[in-house]
């Protein structure tokens, strides 16, 4: 799995579709580096979100004012950012783009006596090594699933660990890892044995320093009574989610119900459907917590086909092609899909129903992956 999963990544860098970013943070005398989930893609700047702008990728700028917002809406690299980046030509990075500071605007090194603030400082702390050890490379995730649940993870494809989450459903959890960008996922199955979707999220690890991930939301996950009803039938839809969340159910687009999960995380809504016309549809779920502009939102679950009034059986949503295998076809359907809402694929190119083709969608295909 891992040399496919590097094979395939590289397929999609081959796109120029593979985008990442991270930023360093120092706390006390420990590095660290925070990265929180959000509700990415909506235009919306809202935190920890730096920036909001679909379509741009994230590429280097030698400016500040240049800057792009990449996938996971955080700025890219850019000259000015603080960051040394000899990737990108880079010989110092300073946090701006001014000359006469010894660091110039375009950041290379300026010439000594070039600067504006006195002699090049104090004696062995500016010389250019040093063998100071940088600590261990460690990613520490934070988030939300399902109380008293299994949480799976899972780093570039590989399983890592499990940690269960408490009776509130948070969890914590701690690994040693490469520097540079790396995916990681978590899934979970609930009370009543319901898999969870396997969300992802790609971020960089940095060298040497502790890398937060927080803000991790497990989707809810959600099940029905049965998936081949008459038109005019009551539909019972339920799952599980954090405590006290409120769960909203949809199909296709139109939300249809919504609930309180109770104290040990179970939700349920009864839905009838008449008025409904013979079809196939698609239900889904999401949870949010808080009010106002303090809400919070989950992403969608996993996504259930439901027959109304027709003969049918659910497929598996990376299934793309439906011919019972999960391959290259599968992989060449979301790359002709890649970076738009999915449009009429179905099943649906946007595998985890967030509205945007992506890297959580091909982690989540690499994941089921029969080959």
């Amino acid at each position: 799995m891992p040399a496919l999963y590097k094979y395939l990544l590289a397929c999609i860098a081959l796109f120029g579709l593979c985008v990442s970013g991270g930023v360093g943070v120092f706390a006390q005398s420990i590095a660290t580096t925070t990265v929180s989930i959000s509700n990415c893609g909506d235009s919306l700047v809202t935190a920890p979100e730096e920036c909001d702008v679909p379509g741009e990728t994230g590429e280097y700028s030698t400016t500040i004012v240049g800057r792009q917002c990449d996938v996971t809406c955080r700025f890219g690299p850019y000259c000015g950012d603080g960051v040394l980046q000899t990737v990108h030509g880079e010989e110092c990075d300073d946090g701006n783009n001014d000359d006469g500071d010894f660091c110039g605007a375009d950041c290379t090194i300026e010439p000594a006596g070039s600067g504006g603030g006195g002699s090049g400082g104090g004696g062995s702390r500016s010389s250019g090594g040093s063998n100071e050890d940088l600590g261990d490379t460690v990613v520490r995730v934070s988030g939300i699933a399902y109380p008293g649940r299994t949480v799976n993870i899972l780093l570039d494809g590989d399983s890592v660990g499990t940690v269960r989450a408490a009776s509130n459903g948070e969890f914590e959890f701690s690994m040693n890892a490469d520097p540079g960008p790396a995916t990681i996922g978590f899934w979970s199955t609930d009370a009543f044995g319901t898999r969870s979707i396997t969300y992802t999220t790609t971020f960089d690890v940095t060298q040497g320093a502790v890398t937060n991930v927080n803000d991790v939301y497990l989707p809810p996950t959600i099940k029905v009574n049965d998936a081949t009803i008459d038109p005019g039938a009551i539909l019972t839809i339920s799952g599980q989610a954090p405590p006290s969340r409120t769960v909203s159910v949809y199909l296709g687009s139109n939300k249809i119900g919504e609930n309180t999960a109770n104290s040990q995380g179970d939700w349920s809504i009864a839905y009838d459907t008449t008025g409904l016309s013979s079809a196939e549809y698609v239900l889904k779920a999401r949870y949010q917590s808080g009010s106002g502009s303090l809400v919070t939102q989950s992403s969608y679950s996993s996504s259930l086909q439901l027959f109304v009034g027709i003969d049918g059986s659910p497929g598996t949503p990376s299934d793309l092609n439906r011919d019972g295998r999960i391959n290259l076809i599968d992989f060449s359907i979301l790359i002709f899909w890649w970076q738009t809402s999915g449009g009429d694929s179905d099943p649906p190119a946007d595998i985890n129903g967030n509205g945007n083709v992506g890297l959580e969608d091909f982690s989540i295909l690499l994941f089921n992956w029969t080959g």
